[in-house]
């Protein structure tokens, strides 16, 4: 694995969107958003798809559930939560998945006895499901890293499908976020997970083991996820986010480091934007001629694909075989998700 730091000032002087149209500019004004992110949209979309993406940020996502089936009958649990009031929809693709299509007034679908026995995990959202079933694909068996794990979600869906197969190694820097992810783990029962506590950019040099299959949900500035927090329409600016993919590369090159050769990782991030996955990606890729991208195993929904051309900057051709949920086309949160492998 070939070594590097970019900074952000040069990642900034790269990404950095120095002409804004006029479109985007009343785009921007109309749906309170910051005019470079509106660009974007409609450098990559065009304009029609871009105010079909910007009007399905203004619409909220049904919550999902996922039966946690290690610890009680599935069809029994939906038949409780609808004699509750709750209206659920079962997901296809993802196995455990229901969508919370109407709730009553109370209780809430995260504080029925059935939550609190550890009958199942409440998601925002589907799209975070996708990556687990992807790296355990086929009956998978082994250890995974998952190493931005906190608050939970993602570590007990790979404990769940994993069952007496594997083991799930859970790490992640907050503390605070630990503590919300060990309580998941004890509340739904899960004994085939190891939670530690690291930075992720230091654990290549604390720890001899190397792992064959390794999730990396990176922290990133939620830009798929306005819908759920509008704030995040104009809380990062251009210097933001070059701080904030300027860590995403750092902590790729980690998680890449603590892979075996021939193991796959994901990287995904629920941003929709380029400079976060596609260009952190391709900047990957020129560090480290060992590594590829891999194209997903399964095919479970009609996602879309990366992008590979976006505002002159030089995105590596196989990036398109990335995957992209866009809220406008697929009705979930946006969401990234890239599968690297290294030889």
């Amino acid at each position: 694995m070939g070594r590097g730091i970019i900074s952000w000032r040069s990642i900034f002087k790269e990404v950095r969107i120095r002409s804004v149209s006029s479109k985007a500019k009343a785009l921007a004004r109309k749906y309170g958003y910051r005019p470079y992110m509106v660009e974007r949209y409609l450098r990559i979309l065009g304009y029609d798809d871009t105010v079909k993406l910007l009007k399905s940020f203004e619409k909220p996502v049904k919550p999902v559930i996922r039966c946690n089936d290690l610890r009680v009958n599935c069809k029994w649990l939906i038949k409780r939560l609808e004699s509750l009031g709750f209206r659920l929809e079962y997901i296809g693709w993802s196995i455990h998945g229901y969508r919370v299509l109407e709730s009553p007034s109370s209780p809430t679908i995260g504080s029925t006895h059935e939550y609190l026995k550890g009958y199942y995990y409440v998601h925002r959202d589907a799209a975070p499901l996708i990556p687990q079933l992807l790296l355990l694909h086929n009956n998978w068996e082994g250890v995974v890293l998952d190493a931005c794990a906190a608050p939970g979600g993602k570590a007990t869906h790979l404990a769940q499908l994993l069952g007496d197969r594997g083991v799930v190694i859970a790490n992640d820097i907050v503390l605070s976020r630990l503590m919300a992810l060990i309580s998941h783990v004890l509340r739904m029962g899960y004994t085939n997970i190891v939670v530690t506590w690291c930075d992720l950019r230091k654990m290549p040099r604390l720890v001899s083991t190397r792992f064959s299959r390794i999730l990396l949900d990176v922290p990133c500035s939620g830009e798929g996820t306005i819908m759920l927090d509008p704030g995040r329409k104009t809380r990062t600016t251009q210097v933001d986010l070059a701080r904030i993919v300027a860590r995403e590369i750092e902590i790729l090159q980690a998680g890449l480091s603590l892979l075996k050769p021939g193991g796959i990782l994901a990287y995904t991030t629920c941003s929709i934007a380029p400079e976060e996955n596609e260009y952190v990606v391709s900047k990957i890729l020129s560090l480290n001629p060992d590594v590829k991208v891999v194209e997903p195993p399964i095919k479970l929904l009609e996602w879309s694909n990366g992008v590979v051309e976006y505002g002159g900057l030089d995105l590596d051709p196989s990036t398109r075989k990335c995957i992209r949920i866009w809220p406008h086309l697929h009705g979930m949160i946006g969401f990234t998700i890239c599968l690297l492998t290294k030889q």
